[in-house]
């Protein structure tokens, strides 16, 4: 449930004197008895500032004691006058335990004190997030040291926030029965002949992902030599007008393939994603799914997922998504498939406007990806046809492109592309 802090009254009732004094007291055993917390994590070097505008800042901390987070207080230089931010508390599955919104009117004397509360673990991994819209801007003061736990829109930063974050000892038996009753989600990698696939079956949680710069990240190692062919992903909640990007990178940062993604690549709640990208077994891999303004998501994950490593806006989850990654096997560097450049390639209407279709002619049999772009190479639309008796057709729904003039469409079927123009009146 939001919380909104109002200024001093909600702090006041909440905290009774200040957090870095308190964690001062707790460094006396004389003086432990004094304290509200049994523990506190506290950064109190200032040395450097954070800027940003619009996005998510994340700063992943460590559980102290099995209990309750009760409070955080974080050093802020300075923010928009008018402008309202959120911070989120996330817990080490991904999920959003708590949340409260504040303006510049709560930072009092360079500190902002967020009311956060909720039940923690120790030694477990959680996070809090601040998210500022496009436009408005927040200053955090943060100490320079090593990468690893602070996280600009899902870049590392080099440090901490400054910060002190207050907990509570308690005995939770909910905790340690955390992970009871859910089964065996083991991958799975069966596929048809001439395949194999990267697989997490099922699924306990979900992730959300709200708002401007916010990102969901998995990686996984390739199963084959051969053509990532096609992955997906399990929805849990989307909107018919959602838009986001997807991203493939490998181990060295390359962007192998990125797309904009919308509503209508959810089918089932499932996010269907034909590809093209060519692999080598071993390969370790990194898809991504990111929102943007006022964008909402959420996708399935599974606890008993290994298959790599989750991230969410940096922070390191105790889980996978919920995905499938398709591998055309293939053990040498030639061609598996013949050239396109016979094909015979027929759209109507052209010029396009609401639809437009797309017949194959003199094609292998197989699958081909084909794929609509703006000429910035923005990938607008991508599916997936099965082509039988060498010929094959596909429609795409284009009334919310609303550009007019020229566009690229672009057939792909193993290491073979073929390109042409159409036009949008």
């Amino acid at each position: 449930m939001n919380k909104f802090i109002y200024p001093l009254a909600a702090a006041a009732a909440l905290f009774t004197g200040n957090l870095f004094a308190q964690e001062a007291a707790l460094s006396s055993a004389e003086n432990n008895t004094t304290s509200m917390y049994d523990c506190v994590k506290t950064v109190s070097d200032a040395n450097r500032t954070l800027d940003f505008e619009g996005g998510v800042i994340t700063q992943e901390f460590t559980a102290c004691t099995t209990g309750q987070l009760k409070g955080a207080t974080l050093s802020v230089k300075g923010a928009s006058d008018d402008a309202w931010y959120m911070a989120e508390l996330v817990d080490f599955r991904g999920n959003a335990v708590d949340v409260v919104r504040f303006t510049k009117r709560n930072v009092v004397d360079g500190n902002l004190e967020l009311p956060l509360t909720a039940k923690v673990q120790a030694g477990k991994n959680y996070a809090i997030q601040i998210t500022a819209a496009e436009g408005q801007n927040i200053s955090l003061r943060y100490a320079h040291g090593p990468m690893g736990t602070l996280w600009n829109n899902g870049n590392p930063v080099r440090g901490e926030l400054t910060c002190t974050i207050g907990f509570v000892k308690h005995n939770l038996q909910d905790v340690d029965a955390m992970n009871e009753g859910r089964g065996d989600f083991a991958a799975q990698n069966r596929a048809l002949e001439g395949q194999c696939k990267t697989q997490v079956v099922g699924h306990d949680f979900r992730i959300s992902l709200d708002g401007l710069g916010n990102e969901a990240t998995q990686t996984f190692t390739a199963c084959s030599n051969g053509v990532l062919e096609h992955l997906s992903v399990g929805i849990q909640i989307s909107f018919p007008d959602f838009q986001g990007r997807f991203t493939l990178q490998n181990a060295d940062g390359e962007v192998l393939h990125s797309q904009r993604i919308a509503a209508r690549n959810i089918e089932n709640g499932v996010l269907n994603l034909p590809l093209n990208v060519r692999i080598e077994q071993g390969d370790e891999l990194m898809f991504g799914i990111k929102t943007g303004e006022n964008q909402r998501i959420a996708l399935h994950t599974n606890s008993m997922g290994n298959e790599g490593v989750l991230k969410r806006n940096g922070q390191t989850i105790e889980s996978n998504l919920e995905f499938t990654a398709y591998t055309a096997e293939s053990n040498d560097d030639t061609p598996a498939r013949m050239d396109l450049q016979d094909a015979k390639i027929t759209t109507f209407p052209n010029p396009f406007s609401d639809r437009i279709s797309v017949r194959l002619e003199n094609v292998n049999e197989g699958k081909a990806v084909i794929q609509l772009l703006d000429f910035s190479g923005n990938v607008l639309r991508s599916d997936m046809v099965f082509v039988k008796n060498h010929e094959g057709e596909i429609t795409f729904e284009t009334r919310d492109i609303e550009r007019p003039g020229y566009y690229a469409l672009r057939v792909i079927q193993g290491d073979s592309v073929k390109n042409t123009t159409i036009m949008k009146r």
